[in-house]
């Protein structure tokens, strides 16, 4: 079947009755198959001429891979609706789901759609918010989470891993709990915060002697070592250089920088080094982390696990996680698509939590573990393989 039959056959199913928009614009945004037999399909319908009520739409339906005839539809919502555009993910043989942003790539919510070919029943449409977790901290070797989904909604998720690649159980809290206090002011802090409306304050590491304290900046590069380290990026106006996430091991505090990448402003992705004793920084500028920013990092005996991510105009997004043996300088990375926020090692695996559920990273092995709603509004934990 030729593409213009295809949106024929869609566009009669999606919009059947609608002789306004007969010779309507239409464009498959997105298909993606669910098996060897069906694919899931977003398409867009533009009106041919503008006028009142007008309105761009977009359709979810079921389709034979093998000839685009619609075994199901889905849904029909017109784009004004939402506060985005949509992105077509699928989970699974009987579950599709829609992301929504908006310009800059900033989240605006999402739908679940659970579907049965076989039961013939319309298809169960479930909006709701990613659940992002944004904070961790373990307590009896549980670990919490600090969850976030949609503006207002907060809540703590316990996670108890389990031996060998068993998933591990959660608990929602949902407000429960609370992060422990840190401790006093310590003798040797991170500067790595410019006050809101301030000009860029430059960041690095303070050490309190004898009752002062005592400021060393971290090394910005200079535009020489940005065109050497990212010669495909165009020369920006001006480099930043802020310490990002960061750990202390023994007499060193090992961090990742972090820079703002847009409008003129950039830097150069380093793992650094700071030795308290001699008051001295080691910057390594690798190859692997120079496009990025650290977003989250854990000391795990000689090797530092990094989360990488991007920060342009707009919203942050991920780069994956890189792992740097700080003894043999070897680096390694692991593909994860979301935001990196925390970084936790419990027994053999990885625990991450990031901008969308929480990752879980044992040998070669991949698994995201997300919190939709089920259809009672009931957050329920969903797995994933990513490989």
């Amino acid at each position: 079947m030729s593409r213009s039959s295809t949106l024929l056959v869609l566009a009669i199913a999606l919009w059947a009755g609608a002789s306004a928009y007969a010779q309507d614009e239409r464009r498959v945004l997105a298909k993606k198959p669910v098996d060897a037999t069906n694919s899931v399909m977003l398409v867009e319908t533009r009106p041919a001429q503008i006028t009142a009520g007008a309105q761009i739409e977009i359709g979810v339906f079921v389709v034979a891979e093998k000839d685009d005839q619609v075994r199901q539809v889905l849904d029909r919502l017109p784009l004004g609706a939402t506060a985005g555009y949509p992105t077509l993910e699928l989970i699974g043989a009987n579950s599709a789901y829609l992301h929504f942003y908006s310009d800059y790539g900033m989240y605006q919510g999402s739908i679940k759609y659970s579907y049965d070919l076989a039961g013939g029943q319309p298809a169960v449409k479930i909006p709701y918010s990613m659940v992002a977790l944004t904070d961790s901290w373990k307590v009896n070797g549980e670990l919490y989470y600090a969850a976030s989904f949609g503006r207002e909604n907060h809540a703590i998720i316990a996670i108890t891993p389990r031996e060998g690649d068993a998933n591990p159980s959660y608990k929602i809290l949902e407000g429960e709990g609370r992060k422990p206090a840190p401790s006093e002011e310590d003798a040797v802090s991170v500067v790595n915060t410019t006050p809101p409306g301030q000009p860029h304050q430059p960041s690095g590491i303070s050490i309190r002697e004898g009752g002062i304290k005592k400021f060393y900046p971290v090394p910005v590069p200079s535009m020489a070592q940005h065109r050497e380290a990212v010669p495909e990026k165009q020369a920006p106006g001006e480099i930043e250089n802020d310490i990002g996430p960061y750990v202390q091991v023994g007499g060193k505090i090992w961090f990742a920088n972090t820079f703002y990448d847009s409008e003129g402003v950039s830097g150069v992705g380093a793992i650094g080094a700071f030795d308290i004793a001699a008051r001295q920084y080691d910057m390594r500028y690798l190859a692997e982390i120079a496009p990025w920013s650290g977003s989250a990092m854990l000391a795990d005996g000689d090797d530092l696990w990094v989360g990488l991510m991007r920060r342009p105009e707009g919203a942050n997004y991920g780069a994956g996680l890189l792992r740097y043996d700080t003894r043999t300088g070897a680096v390694s990375t692991v593909a994860i698509a979301d935001l990196i926020h925390t970084i936790d090692r419990v027994g053999n695996a990885l625990y991450c939590g990031t901008s969308h559920g929480l990752y879980v990273v044992r040998g070669g092995k991949v698994t995201q573990f997300r919190f939709e709603p089920d259809e009672s509004g009931r957050l329920v934990m969903v797995a994933r393989a990513i490989r």
